[in-house]
């Protein structure tokens, strides 16, 4: 029994190994089975600018298999299909897959140049600046089965074409972060007017340039900051004026940029070449030149085309307008002041008329190059500015003739005396204290005189005024002996007083005030000499008396 036991044991542990050593046998048996690794995708390098060869590698692909490369802005996943999930890409290549048992199986090696255009997808784009996305499929706009990144390196310039003396914006990525960045223009290095001196952590940047002087054409910029990037930039021809308004026969200054280099220059006026007056009408190396000088010709108001045209027919143009002009002399004087107008750009072979103070005066005929002359005196005005207006219907301006402000000269009273009666009717003035035939005298005539007469010294009540009287004396009218002046004594006398205004409305002060009566008043002489009448009568009446009285 107990032998028995020990056999069966023995058995089982025999078995045991007996069963893995066949199932040892059965793994060494049955072939080994190839597990693939997952698709890989590498660009080197992985910057670059447009135009740049970019190698591209990767393994793990079905060998033999076509495997196509796309070229995306859009960021999309592994598994995701190119023509469903991405609107901008471009296919930049197609390779093969290492074939089985080659040393390069399952392999792929190929290489693309950076597009400048997305335009297979759904949205064409242009390519900029920034990051893009690199796929492989194995089939044409299929699944995504390797993804890598590549950052394009570009300048972009916010102005492509532009000129001399313009300020421009440049901005910059894919470059080497936290680098001082340099700046040439034609290969030559240029200040940053602006912005940033070195780039930012992620390699980009803004500043701003000036453009230096330069032919006309392209030039290259170039931006470096270890990676270096180019863009080109076009000047076009520029002419400026000074001034760019004016008059005929003001002096007229052309400056130009961005032409040819080294050209003969010819200047036109309104398509009419001028001749110049100063200045070397030839560009210098880059294209440059200055104070070209000539008159501006005598045509009509209005703008005109300056043109600047090189030998290699480069041009630009300006305008400069001709204003019309006129001018009066002299700008100041009296009534009666002859003046002369003159003006320039008017419309040829038109009319002008010149009005004064809204008075027309004269008029005149324009000549062929827009030019007039006329000459009128001044009306009778106020003093101060006077306005002088010329115009042709389509050009008007507005002068000032400022008239004199002296008042005439000092009015003397004459008649009647102080505290006399009223003789003969008559009041008379007169400009001379010393020559009572003197008359006032003034340069803005014809003089006229104001003369009021009161019942009260302060003239509150006037009972007679006579205005613009032209002579310097004034005879009452009978009506007015009879309506105006009744009787009157001298202790309530009359006031009288008189000033002189002359064509420009100029006044003298009032004469001192005179007093006067109206009718018969007895004179104090007379008084006395009826008195001393009757002393004289009383002492022959005495006289005769007594002697009556002696013969009684």
């Amino acid at each position: 029994m107990k032998y028995n036991d020990r056999f069966r044991g023995r058995g089982r542990i025999f078995g045991t190994l007996a069963l893995a050593i066949i199932l040892a046998l059965l793994v060494m048996a049955i072939p080994a089975t190839t597990v693939l690794a997952a698709e890989s995708l590498s660009v080197s390098p992985s910057q670059g600018e447009i135009g740049d060869e970019i190698d591209v590698s990767g393994s793990g692909y079905d060998p033999g298999d076509r495997v196509y490369i796309y070229f995306s802005s859009e960021e999309a996943d592994e598994g995701d299909y190119i023509d469903d999930d991405l609107d901008a890409y471009e296919k930049v290549a197609t390779t093969y897959a290492g074939d089985t048992g080659d040393p390069d199986e399952g392999d792929i090696d190929t290489d693309f140049d950076v597009p400048d255009e997305l335009k297979d997808g759904s949205e064409d784009e242009d390519v900029t600046g920034g990051e893009y996305f690199v796929y492989a499929t194995y089939t044409s706009e299929g699944k995504i089965e390797a993804i890598d990144e590549f950052t394009v390196r570009t300048i972009e310039l916010y102005a492509t074409q532009g000129n001399v003396g313009d300020e421009i914006e440049i901005s910059g990525v894919g470059f080497r972060d936290d680098r001082s960045i340099t700046v040439q223009y034609d290969g030559d290095k240029i200040d940053i007017a602006s912005g940033d001196e070195e780039t930012d952590r992620d390699g980009e940047f803004t500043l701003t340039i000036i453009i230096p002087p330069s032919t006309a054409g392209d030039h290259p910029i170039s931006v470096k900051a270890y990676y270096e990037a180019e863009a080109e930039f076009t000047v076009e021809p520029e002419i400026t004026t000074s001034p760019t308004s004016g008059s005929i026969g003001d002096t007229l200054t052309v400056n130009g940029t961005g032409f040819s280099k080294t050209k003969d220059v010819t200047i036109s006026f309104n398509n009419v070449t001028m001749t110049l007056t100063s200045g070397t009408a030839r560009t210098d190396s880059d294209g440059s030149f200055d104070n070209l000088k000539f008159n501006v010709p005598a045509i009509a108001a209005g703008p005109y085309d300056v043109k600047a045209k090189d030998t290699a027919n480069k041009t630009d143009t300006a305008v400069f307008t001709i204003e019309c002009t006129a001018t009066i002399n002299p700008t100041r004087g009296n009534v009666g002041t002859e003046l002369t107008v003159s003006g320039t750009g008017f419309l040829p072979s038109g009319t002008v008329t010149i009005k004064y103070d809204g008075t027309e005066v004269t008029s005149a005929t324009v000549g062929t190059e827009g030019s007039f002359s006329a000459t009128f005196a001044t009306l009778a005005s106020t003093s101060g500015a006077n306005i002088v207006k010329v115009s042709d219907g389509a050009n008007t301006k507005n002068l000032t003739f400022t008239m004199e402000s002296t008042p005439p000269s000092t009015v003397y009273p004459l008649l009647p005396l102080m505290d006399s009666g009223l003789s003969g009717w008559k009041f008379d003035w007169c400009g001379d204290a010393d020559d009572p035939t003197s008359e006032v005298t003034d340069d803005s005539l014809p003089i006229t005189y104001t003369l009021q007469i009161a019942s009260d010294a302060d003239f509150t009540t006037i009972v007679l005024q006579k205005t613009g009287l032209t002579d310097s004396e004034y005879p009452v009218t009978t009506k007015e002996e009879k309506n105006a002046l009744k009787s009157s004594t001298k202790k309530v006398p009359y006031y009288w007083h008189v000033k002189a205004i002359d064509a420009a409305s100029n006044e003298t002060d009032w004469t001192g005030t005179g007093t006067f009566y109206v009718g018969f008043t007895w004179p104090t002489w007379a008084t006395y000499t009826l008195i001393g009448l009757g002393g004289l009568l009383l002492l022959a009446l005495s006289f005769w008396l007594g002697r009556r009285t002696a013969y009684y």
